[in-house]
């Protein structure tokens, strides 16, 4: 018999108009709250300037930290954790995407230390500002894990990391706040979900619990996420991929990802416009591939649970119509591309390899196939 350990501390307010209780929500923790959120899509949609006056009506004061990118920085990570210092805030609250949400997390663990936030990948947070999630799109999962990934700026390297005490208190997870995501941030967070339990389900460090929450979300997906993408006003499939990224974020906390992601923060690292989840749409196919024999099983019972239609189909035809629904899946998001569509020289490949090795360790030993770097090299060339 199997033995593990599952914990995640965080509470989830789920449904249509949650937003509203972020204040009462805040208060509890401090009445001075940074929010940590992008450039744009918060101030466009208006979210921000909502978010701030339910925040004052509550008696909570906002400061505001708008300079994350979608791949953000150590740079931009210490630079609001200097705020957050400067402005003796007691709480974070993380807006948007997975980025901000990421980028929240670590913001909370610099404000309390005295070092970079870099360091801590080495050396272990023992304490952070509580944290609050509010989430904008359907992909990460951030909003319900520990984890935040951030870029070094210098080199290149994207590596993830998390402690105990950067779970968030709280996530709020309103759908309505999602219908304005555009259509590629649809696909492309959406498409994350997939990989997400994809790579937990798979992953040699899964349990029952991981498992559970992967099935569930295998049913989401079937009927919800080309929906939401082509109809974006369908509050019903934006809710239920909200509903299905919540539920991939907390399998990810406890199994883990695989290749997928570990050649994937490489890839965006070094070419920061890459949306995560158009990289790992790029890697998605030939990682699968890789990963046949190891799992046959295993794709053939995420198969069923994405209503492909078993018809006689033999073990090895019904594991490989997975990788085919796959590839049908990938060209209704448009997101059938190549890394040289997104930008990335050939050249560059070797590199990419041996970072995914040294920033994404953990996830090449969770791949369910044992890979080393010239497997890894290989996959990216046939990705190509």
């Amino acid at each position: 018999m199997e033995t593990f350990n599952i914990y995640n501390p965080v509470k989830i307010h789920f449904g249509a108009g949650v937003i509203g209780e972020a204040g009462k929500i805040a208060k509890k923790y401090s009445d001075n709250a940074l929010i940590v959120t992008g450039r744009n899509s918060m101030q466009k949609s208006g979210t921000l300037d909502r978010l701030v006056k339910i925040l004052k009506n509550a008696g909570v004061n906002s400061i505001i930290f708008d300079g994350i990118t979608p791949n953000p920085t150590t740079s931009e990570i210490d630079s609001a954790a200097g705020v957050a210092r400067e402005k003796k805030v007691g709480l974070v609250i993380g807006l948007g995407g997975g980025s901000p949400l990421d980028s929240a997390k670590a913001v909370a663990v610099a404000a309390k230390g005295d070092i970079p936030v870099w360091n801590y990948l080495k050396t272990p947070a023992k304490e952070a500002l509580p944290v609050i999630t509010i989430v904008s799109t359907s992909g990460t999962g951030s909003e319900v894990n520990r984890y935040s990934v951030m870029t070094n700026p210098e080199t290149g390297e994207k590596p993830g990391f998390g402690y105990e005490c950067m779970y968030p208190k709280d996530a709020i997870i309103d759908p309505e706040i999602m219908l304005s995501m555009p259509a590629y941030v649809t696909a492309t967070t959406g498409f994350d979900v997939f990989v997400h339990i994809f790579e937990s389900f798979t992953g040699k460090a899964r349990n029952a619990f991981s498992s559970a929450y992967c099935m569930q979300t295998f049913y989401l997906l079937k009927d919800n996420l080309i929906r939401a993408y082509k109809e974006p006003d369908n509050v019903e499939s934006r809710s239920n991929m909200a509903l299905a990224s919540a539920l991939a974020g907390l399998a990810i906390d406890i199994s883990g990802v695989g290749i997928m992601h570990a050649m994937e923060h490489p890839v965006s690292g070094n070419y920061p416009d890459i949306a995560h989840g158009a990289g790992l749409a790029v890697l998605a196919v030939e990682s699968m591939k890789y990963n046949l024999n190891a799992c046959k099983r295993d794709y053939t019972l995420m198969a069923h649970h994405l209503g492909i239609k078993r018809a006689g189909k033999s073990d090895d035809e019904y594991a490989m119509s997975l990788i085919e629904k796959t590839e049908e899946m990938l060209t209704a998001l448009n997101l059938n591309i190549r890394l040289k569509d997104l930008g990335v020289k050939k050249d560059k490949l070797p590199k990419i390899s041996g970072e995914a090795f040294t920033t994404m360790g953990f996830a090449i030993q969770n791949n369910p196939e044992t890979i080393g770097e010239k497997e890894v090299l290989k996959i990216l060339e046939n990705s190509y």
